[in-house]
């Protein structure tokens, strides 16, 4: 290897490197807790038919988002069956291929952030609406968990407002039923969620926590 290729195969070395660094800091900055920071698709066990076609409509969902679409997607089942596996999986997906955000929270999270204003006069209701709605994706982790409360259901209803507002695509996660979801949703927004199609995903099958 010639002086000149010596050099250029050290610049490309280092151009991929520091985009590896890049990359899992963007990570890092996503929301995700450190059990799921390495979670993809790659290393989501596939056990079933039905996780198989789940897989695919995941990543079909992410690629719509970097392909400047802006569809939702409605994760439900039972526990235990790697739908914040998947979630993660989706967000590692769009940053590794794009310059889109993607952004990981639990509907407890939102609606505490959103609840914090009315006590720091420092940050507005707004900013914060502002702040959620400005990521390309956002997950909503555990909606109908720790939500139950009527103002902190209130507070993740108008995140999801201003998202649709400003056509970007919403991740929700929960052990709800459709029928569950579109109840508590409410109508309206139940139908904005579909404006832009909303992929209804079940996941029910065996739980891996528990069945290994």
């Amino acid at each position: 290897m010639c002086a000149k290729e010596t050099v250029q195969h050290s610049h490309a070395t280092y151009e991929n490197e520091l985009q590896q660094r890049l990359l899992q800091q963007k990570i890092k900055n996503s929301g995700l807790n450190k059990r799921y920071l390495d979670r993809g698709f790659k290393n989501y066990v596939v056990a079933c038919p039905a996780q198989e076609n789940t897989i695919k409509l995941c990543q079909a969902f992410a690629q719509q988002i970097i392909s400047d679409h802006n569809p939702n997607m409605l994760m439900i089942g039972t526990p235990g069956t790697g739908k914040t596996h998947l979630s993660a999986s989706i967000i590692r997906n769009i940053l590794h291929n794009s310059r889109k955000s993607a952004r990981y929270y639990t509907s407890a999270e939102i609606a505490q952030k959103m609840m914090d204003t009315w006590s720091d006069t420092s940050r507005s209701e707004k900013e914060v609406i502002d702040h959620f709605s400005s990521f390309d994706l956002l997950v909503i982790d555990e909606y109908g968990l720790h939500d139950r409360h009527e103002k902190r259901l209130e507070m993740v209803h108008k995140v999801l407002y201003s998202r649709y507002d400003n056509m970007k695509s919403t991740l929700l996660i929960s052990n709800f039923t459709v029928q569950n979801m579109q109840r508590d949703l409410g109508v309206r927004l139940w139908s904005r969620l579909h404006e832009n199609h909303l992929i209804v995903v079940p996941c029910y099958w065996d739980d891996r926590r528990i069945s290994g």
